[in-house]
């Protein structure tokens, strides 16, 4: 039986992370072959370094954009909790 192996992530800091107190908070969509696109946020000094610390968290995925930077400044990207009634839908 033959199957892919998952690749392990590298992580570390300046690998996946960045211990920088003034770094910017990114959001990124990750895109994995057969799967939904997963969104997270990452904090990193650049969109470059944003891009590589996503790439190296997931080394499976086959394409990783970063939406905007700095979303809590976007009220239309605001989080809301699932027990809590929205005005949306």
């Amino acid at each position: 039986m033959l199957w892919r192996e998952e690749e392990k992530a590298n992580l570390g800091v300046g690998i996946s992370r960045t211990i920088d107190p003034n770094a910017d908070l990114y959001e990124i969509r990750v895109e994995f072959c057969g799967m939904m696109p997963m969104r997270e946020w990452l904090r990193a000094t650049s969109r470059k370094e944003a891009t590589k610390f996503a790439a190296n968290r997931y080394p499976a995925a086959t394409k990783i954009t970063i939406v905007s930077k700095n979303h809590a400044n976007q009220p239309s990207r605001k989080r809301v909790s699932h027990n809590q009634p929205t005005d949306q839908g």
